[in-house]
């Protein structure tokens, strides 16, 4: 079985020849080990040359333009991206911000948002699919519309303040923002290889949300649930990627009509067991990326993806991977625990006392 149709079957909750793999890889480290080279940005062609050496069956693609990934710039230089948001280059691929263009209404009156068909919009994606020779899945990646707003049309101090003195401010970004990602969507679902779209819209801390449940219901719920809604219409399924413990809200998440939740993460209480039993989404993740894959053993790796495969493989609908991807602090070893793990025991039907 091909990667793709591997990562088709399992998304849609079927039973493929073996669990999927899927990992972001925001390891330099990792990908010069593997193709003999480290790229200055994040680049299409690398990211499936690394994919293809580890043999996974899918990666991660940013739509051009994606806030936070670095972008046509040189280390330590202070620079303005197409949103007005201004950044120090620093790290690799995901930078912070150091200032952002929306303190007041004056400044979103005064506000234009980007050219939906400038060409670097898709040209990631487009090399990723010409350089995609073992066909595995292709997932493109946008943000959702509350980390758009709260991080990069404005500062977090700003839209606490904003939330409560102007809502309908936070109310009309939103609405702007969701308008201009479905039409980018539109232009990256004519790309023939691109197999998924990925949501990503960090709701959560490791505890406890970032926002009140009433608040993100209120705001964020509805233009989430747009972007969904406008991407699946493409034709494409929908893979929400939501950090931290959602679980006062995952209800109202999994009714937008998502596909798939990634990276359930272990250290935010995410539970695989329960997201697999309660809800009809396939589960991505749950191998936890900051502790076992920092700091265990290759036994560690190899126990830890057991259980992940224990719980979230039978009855297919599971896709391993770690609760967050592959970065430069896991040892290499640790990797290849991993990936060696998942193909020998995630084949069906499962045999885990082989």
């Amino acid at each position: 079985m091909k990667p793709r149709e591997r990562f088709l079957i399992a998304i849609n909750r079927g039973i493929p020849d073996r669990v999927p793999i899927l990992e972001f890889l925001f390891s330099p480290k990792l990908q010069e080990k593997l193709i003999g080279y480290r790229t200055e940005l994040y680049d299409g062609v690398a990211i499936i040359e690394c994919a293809n050496k580890l043999g996974l069956d899918g990666t991660y693609i940013p739509i051009g333009g994606y806030c936070d990934f670095e972008d046509f710039h040189s280390e330590g230089k202070t620079f303005t991206d197409e949103w007005g948001v201004t950044y120090i280059k620093q790290g690799w691929p995901v930078m912070v911000q150091t200032e952002t263009p929306i303190k007041n209404r004056e400044d979103w009156r005064n506000y234009s948002m980007p050219d939906v068909r400038a060409p670097h919009r898709t040209q990631k994606l487009q090399d990723a699919v010409a350089a995609n020779e073992e066909n595995i899945a292709v997932i493109a990646t946008i943000l959702g519309p509350l980390t758009m707003v709260y991080w990069y049309f404005m500062d977090i101090v700003t839209f606490s303040y904003t939330l409560f003195d102007d809502p309908s401010l936070i109310t009309e970004m939103c609405d702007s923002y969701v308008k201009f990602s479905c039409e980018v969507a539109k232009q990256v679902a004519k790309i023939d290889g691109i197999d998924a779209f990925l949501l990503a819209d960090d709701w959560g801390a490791s505890n406890t949300l970032l926002l009140s449940p009433g608040h993100l219901r209120k705001h964020f719920l509805r233009p989430f649930a747009d972007m969904v809604r406008g991407m699946k219409k493409l034709g494409l399924p929908v893979i929400m990627h939501n950090d931290g413990c959602l679980w006062e809200v995952l209800d109202d998440l999994v009714a937008t009509g998502i596909s798939a939740y990634h990276p359930v993460e272990k250290a935010a209480t995410m539970d695989l067991g329960v997201i697999k039993k309660r809800y009809d989404i396939c589960p991505i993740g749950n191998i936890d990326n900051k502790t076992i894959m920092v700091r265990g053993t290759p036994k560690d790796v190899v126990l830890e993806t057991l259980e992940c495969l224990k719980i979230g493989a039978p009855g297919g609908g599971y896709i391993i991977a770690t609760d967050h991807s592959l970065h430069d602090d896991i040892p290499e070893e640790n990797v290849w625990a991993f990936v060696d793990t998942a193909k020998r025991y995630g084949k069906y039907p499962l045999r885990f006392n082989r």
